[in-house]
């Protein structure tokens, strides 16, 4: 069996990447390798990035820059930081960093022409990155909006308070992740919209009866967070309508007050060729028989206070996660025993369910390989050892921050399920 040290680097980065600083420290005394892979060229530049503020602009030429940065970090906090030689380190910063991929924008500060001139002419370095993100709060004048050329981009974050909108020209966008607050956001979300691959938009407001008007045909993956109000009686149909023109889309994440059923089932289906769903709601029960015409759904995810699993039958699914918000309470499961016919399920995550005392009586299944716990307020290592006899094929298990299991319990299931590996986070406090 192959150990830590032999496994291929590309692997070695993605456990880098999901480890916080305590536990990769510990990681160097079980991987010789551990160094080099955090320290690899390819590593950092994904992951290390330069952070300037507009004040130190000015002095970028006068530093020497050891390696080449593709993530820059740049936040403009402050209005003096408009002036000449401001404006001079900003047109150095292509020549600084010619390889730059990803940008952020950070702007807080008020209404100033010279501020404003610094913005809409001197950030050449913005016209051949991949990756930008946005966040401002700040007044400036509609007409006065900076004006954002680039060519390559292609993947664009806006969290904007006090700009309504700007106009922007990236004819290769695919991807937009953007909170809507106006209707003047909305619009500039309408005019890229036909572009768009991937789109994940944050609604603070009643702003989304426009979104029912578009036809975003390209759409593969779709995210709605609409979590602030539920839906009207007159939005059924404008919105089924809107899903069912979405014949590209491949995955859907709906995050709602509560879930109407008959809107739901009515855009499963005209989805039939959706691979991932996830699904939110803040009160009320999800329904998943509602959404069993999506023969073809291989991942789901539902998150909501309680869940019915009954009369539903879905071939095709690989992974399902079943639970509530890390802050919310114990999610009630109702038709466990569905769990049993998803013949093809190999993963399934359960964050705070309740466990049930005909667990034990579920008829086995064969072919689930891995398992997740998480985030439970009260757990005991009977109730898993109940969970896991039901599927013998089990060969991983993660237990993360769930109140009652600790380092002796793992200790005592480790000894009771020597088949199955099995990783532990502890939970941090001992407050529910």
């Amino acid at each position: 069996m192959a150990n830590i040290n032999q496994l291929p680097t590309e692997i070695l980065e993605m456990i880098f990447d999901h480890l916080d600083y305590k536990s990769r420290r510990n990681a160097t005394l079980v991987c010789q390798r551990w160094d080099a892979v955090a320290l690899s060229e390819r590593f950092t530049k994904r992951n290390v990035i330069i952070t300037i503020d507009g004040s130190r602009a000015l002095t970028l030429h006068k530093h020497t820059f050891h390696r080449p940065y593709q993530n820059l970090s740049l936040k403009l906090d402050n209005p003096a930081a408009g002036g000449k030689d401001t404006a001079k380190g900003f047109r150095l910063l292509p020549t600084i960093f010619p390889t730059l991929a990803s940008v952020k924008l950070e702007m807080a500060v008020p209404y100033e022409p010279r501020w404003f001139g610094t913005i809409e002419h001197q950030l050449d370095c913005l016209r051949t990155v991949d990756a930008f993100h946005l966040t401002a709060n700040c007044n400036l004048e509609a007409n006065r909006l900076p004006v954002l050329r680039m060519a390559r981009l292609r993947t664009l974050t806006v969290e904007c308070g006090g700009v309504q909108h700007f106009w922007l020209i990236a004819p290769e966008l695919r991807r937009l992740q953007l909170r809507v607050h106006s209707v003047d956001q909305l619009y500039f979300l309408l005019h890229v919209l036909h572009q768009l691959h991937t789109l994940e938009v944050v609604f603070t407001s009643k702003e989304y009866l426009h979104l029912y008007d578009s036809k975003p045909t390209n759409l593969h993956a779709l995210s709605i967070d609409r979590r602030h109000k539920g839906m009207m009686k007159n939005e059924r149909d404008p919105s089924i309508t809107f899903f069912g023109q979405l014949v590209n889309l491949r995955r859907l994440e709906l995050k709602v007050k509560f879930v109407d059923s008959y809107v739901l089932c009515k855009v499963a289906g005209r989805l039939p060729q959706l691979a991932e769903l996830s699904l939110e709601a803040c009160e009320g029960m999800i329904e998943l028989s509602h959404i069993a015409s999506l023969r073809r759904l291989e991942r789901l995810w539902v998150v909501a206070g309680r869940i019915n699993l009954a009369n539903v039958h879905l071939p095709a699914l690989r992974t399902l996660l079943l639970g509530a918000g890390e802050l919310s309470g114990t999610t009630k499961l109702e038709g466990i025993e569905t769990l049993m016919t998803f013949l093809g399920l190999q993963s399934l995550t359960l964050v705070n369910v309740s466990f049930y005392p005909e667990m034990h009586k579920l008829t086995p299944s064969y072919s689930l390989q891995r398992m997740a716990l998480l985030h439970y307020r009260q757990l005991n290592e009977a109730h898993v050892l109940k969970l896991v006899k039901r599927f013998p094929a089990l060969r991983w298990l993660r237990i993360s921050h769930c109140h009652g299991i600790y380092r002796p319990e793992i200790d005592k299931l480790k000894r009771l399920l020597p088949k199955v590996a099995i990783a532990f986070d502890e939970v941090k406090s001992d407050r529910i």
